[in-house]
């Protein structure tokens, strides 16, 4: 209903469809959400990431949970093929919807889709793909098992309710820096989506620099006081 966009109109639907689905959660106390995306899904999704030029976090994003605000979002269907998932589909419910913009190859999604029905035809297995993903995975755990230390050891909350990031809170690899001052950083301004991945490498090198006075991002004010990195919610006005 209402006005439809003229670009993005996946994505846009994407967001209209979560947020219509985390509504009802919220409305019903539902902290488990169950959702379809299969194995196809994840490969789409690999691909998807690696043209906009994430990282390994964004690489390997579909995962079997995802926690977002306080609902779990569950895909217990992602190691399923869709071609099953049809079959059940029409066995148990006699039927499937088939969305018409599933062939519109302008959009990028579609692309892809067609891509990876090429890629299949040269010899790409799906099994040995999945198992690079898993790969790729486990070391995404590893990364953020040094990034939960790392916020631990070297991040204090004082009593005026500011954190206080010590100096050898930077004494790490620069991704999990990375990742330890995003997650900082939604932690204290407490906004809906995270803060995009240029805005962080910015205030890094400031702060490498010695030149980061104070910062506004993601509804947190960062400063640096003698050498010292402070984050603090943002004053409404």
């Amino acid at each position: 209903k209402g006005k439809k966009p003229s670009n993005k109109i996946q994505s846009s639907a994407r967001k209209k469809r979560y947020n219509l689905l985390f509504s009802k959660c919220k409305k019903f106390r539902i902290y488990n959400l169950v959702v379809g995306h299969h194995i196809d899904d994840l490969f789409e999704n690999f691909f998807l990431r690696m043209l906009r030029g994430s990282g390994l976090k964004g690489l390997v994003s579909l995962g079997e949970e995802t926690r977002v605000g306080n609902i779990n979002l569950l895909r217990p269907l992602i190691t399923f093929d869709k071609k099953d998932l049809i079959y059940i589909s029409k066995f148990v419910f006699n039927f499937y919807i088939d969305d018409s913009s599933n062939y519109n190859t302008k959009f990028t999604r579609i692309k892809i889709r067609n891509l990876i029905t090429e890629l299949k035809l040269i010899g790409l297995d799906k099994k040995k793909f999945q198992l690079t993903i898993e790969n790729l995975k486990r070391s995404d755990q590893t990364i953020r098992f040094y990034v939960e230390r790392n916020k631990k050891i070297n991040s204090v909350l004082s009593q005026k309710k500011e954190l206080i990031l010590k100096e050898d809170f930077f004494d790490n690899s620069y991704e999990v820096v990375f990742r330890s001052l995003s997650d900082l950083i939604h932690f204290v301004g407490k906004k809906d989506n995270p803060v995009r991945g240029k805005k962080i490498d910015n205030i890094l090198n400031k702060i490498k620099k010695k030149r980061l006075f104070k910062e506004t991002l993601g509804g947190c004010v960062i400063k640096m006081v003698n050498h010292t990195i402070i984050l603090t919610k943002e004053t409404q006005k």
